[in-house]
C-alpha cells in the first residue's frame, strides 16, 4: 500500500493519514471520551494535533506502512477514527504498535475489531519481522478484547508502569525477530 491508497474492508475504508487530517486528528484526540483511558489525557493545543498529523503522514513516505484515517465505505470522506500499525520502540527494542483510537459516536458497532484485524492482517501480508503490539491501561477491557480479537496474545512479561502508570502488552511475532 502506500501513501495514495485507500483499503476497504467490509465496512470500513482506510487510507494512509495526511496533514490535511488534522481537524479530524483534533476533534477526535481533544475528545474527553476518546481519552478515558489515555494516562496523557485529551489534547489541549490544535498545534499537536498538526504535529501528529504530519508525523503519521511521513510514517508513509518513510516506511510504506503507519496509521490509517478510518472512515466508513458508504461515507469515505468523514473520518471517524485513525489506527493501524506503525514502527515503535518499547525498552529499546523495534516494534509495529496497534493502535486504534474512534469517535465515540461509533463505539459498540465492532469497528475497532474490524480496523485491527485487518492491521494485523497487513502486518503478516507484508512479512515484517517485527513484533505488532498493543499497550493499554489494565482497565481499558474494551481495547484488550480489541487486542485479542485481532490475533494478540496476552504478554505480562512486556507489563510496564511508567509515570505511575501501569501499561499492560499484547503482542504477536516474536517468534518473527530472528
Amino acid at each position: 500500500m502506500n501513501a495514495n491508497q485507500t483499503l476497504n474492508t467490509n465496512r470500513l475504508a482506510l487510507r494512509p493519514v495526511a496533514p490535511s487530517d488534522v481537524g479530524a486528528v483534533w476533534d477526535i484526540h481533544s475528545d474527553p471520551a476518546t481519552n478515558a483511558h489515555n494516562p496523557a489525557g485529551p489534547m489541549r493545543d490544535r498545534f499537536e494535533a498538526t504535529k501528529l498529523a504530519q508525523d503519521w503522514s511521513s510514517d508513509w513516505m518513510h516506511d510504506a506502512i503507519g496509521y490509517w484515517a478510518i472512515a466508513c465505505v458508504e461515507a469515505p470522506e468523514r473520518v471517524i477514527g485513525f489506527g493501524g500499525i506503525r514502527r515503535t520502540e518499547l525498552r529499546g527494542r523495534q516494534f509495529y504498535n496497534l493502535y486504534y483510537r474512534l469517535a465515540s459516536s461509533t463505539w459498540g458497532q465492532g469497528y475497532a475489531s474490524e480496523l485491527a484485524t485487518e492491521a494485523v492482517a497487513q502486518w503478516a501480508r507484508l512479512r515484517q519481522r517485527l513484533p505488532v503490539i498493543a499497550r493499554t491501561t489494565p482497565e481499558n477491557v474494551a481495547s484488550q478484547k480489541t487486542a485479542v480479537r485481532a490475533g494478540l496474545h496476552r504478554r505480562p512479561d512486556w507489563d510496564e508502569i511508567a509515570d505511575g502508570v501501569t501499561h499492560i502488552v499484547f503482542a504477536l511475532g516474536f517468534e518473527r525477530e530472528r
